[in-house]
């Protein structure tokens, strides 16, 4: 296998995520829910992993060029989006998005309503982005 280089590129990227999440674990008691906190840090310890290990592999991928970019870039801001929904609900109280971490908490509307858009589209971005993936690893199995 080769490093291309936007495998170098999502290394890079997430082994900066997997960095802002271990930062943000030490922030956990500091922040207003501390439940969605946990949240935010596990989401961006684990998407950098999956981004940086979408980099190491990236020379296996076969796609045009547009779905390459899609699968690649589309994984990286929808995760991104993601945690920064879920980091945005931990120092406000939203908890419509996320219920569970968010049990007990609440923030106005207008920040509910926005961490509920952030979070939702980094789910179907990074949705569209991983089934593009596994359609560019379907080449490699035959």
């Amino acid at each position: 296998m080769e490093l291309t280089q936007i495998g170098a590129q999502l290394i890079f990227i997430g082994i900066v995520l997997f960095l802002i999440g271990l930062i943000q674990g030490a922030l956990i008691p500091y922040v207003k829910n501390s439940r969605m906190a946990l949240s935010g840090h596990l989401t961006a310890v684990q998407c950098g992993m999956a981004v940086a290990l979408f980099g190491v592999i990236w020379s296996l991928v076969e796609l045009p060029l547009f779905l390459e970019l899609l699968a690649a870039y589309g994984s990286v801001f929808g995760f991104i989006l993601i945690w920064l929904g879920i980091t945005i609900a931990s120092l406000t109280g939203a908890s419509k998005a996320l219920p569970i971490a968010g049990a007990g908490f609440s923030a106005n509307n207008t920040i509910e309503f926005t961490v509920k858009v952030v979070v939702r589209t980094g789910s179907l971005l990074s949705l569209i982005a991983c089934a593009v993936l596994v359609f560019g690893f379907l080449p490699i199995l035959g």
